[in-house]
């Protein structure tokens, strides 16, 4: 049977709850620290969503080891889509351009094109120094901490980039909401991290500067 985790401590359990028939379960206790192992089990998909924008630790340990996330590539699908549309949008050459010739709408669609594989790229390469980096400084004793759960926690502490889009719609001039979404973005990242790898909130924030650095260097290279 497969393992779960305390999303209060993140102790290894057997199971979530217990079954006595088919109408009555219970939910078990963590061996650890004598909570529930995880009620959002028993929690509306809203509530937890909520949670997770508050950015709580037991909501991301729920949904990235006690749930089948089976949308991650989705997600990334999505996330790019969204990256590629502000790269696009913040260039000056399309926001400035009022003739809707044949010829513009044509370079229009080639330029968002290479946004996505711009978006991709960015994207492909610094979820793979993250993954690459933190695999190998995790703590061995621990099983879960595998660079799929890595992968996953990299995937789902991205979901900030989605509200980029209502930005450009509604509120495109104001660079205080896209500072604002790209720290929650940051600091997300370093939660979802966290609640994987167990490291210091201080040595994530570093590695991810530092990784984002790297990549922005890798991107220009290649392109």
């Amino acid at each position: 049977m497969k393992e779960v985790i305390c999303v209060h401590c993140g102790a290894t359990n057997h199971s979530l709850y217990k079954q006595f028939s088919s109408d009555i379960i219970k939910l078990t206790k963590c061996e650890k620290c004598d909570n529930l192992v995880d009620e959002y089990v028993e929690t509306e998909y809203s509530i937890i969503v909520i949670d997770m924008l508050l950015l709580r630790k037991e909501a991301l340990r729920h949904v990235l080891f006690n749930s089948n996330l089976k949308v991650a590539w989705k997600l990334i699908v999505l996330y790019i889509l969204c990256d590629a549309y502000e790269k696009m949008a913040s260039q000056k050459h399309f926001r400035n351009k009022t003739l809707k010739s044949d010829a513009f709408i044509n370079e229009l669609e080639l330029n968002f094109y290479f946004m996505c594989i711009k978006s991709f790229l960015e994207y492909f390469i610094f979820a793979t120094l993250v993954v690459a980096i933190l695999y190998h400084s995790q703590v061995k004793s621990a099983q879960r901490f595998s660079s799929k759960n890595l992968f996953h926690s990299i995937v789902l502490a991205s979901y900030g980039k989605l509200f980029m889009l209502p930005v450009l719609v509604w509120s495109k001039d104001d660079e205080y909401c896209e500072v604002l979404i790209i720290l929650f973005i940051f600091l997300s990242q370093i939660q979802g991290i966290r609640v994987t790898t167990k490291l210091s909130s201080l040595i994530i924030a570093i590695m991810l500067i530092v990784i984002s650095e790297l990549g922005y260097l890798l991107l220009q290279y290649i392109i």
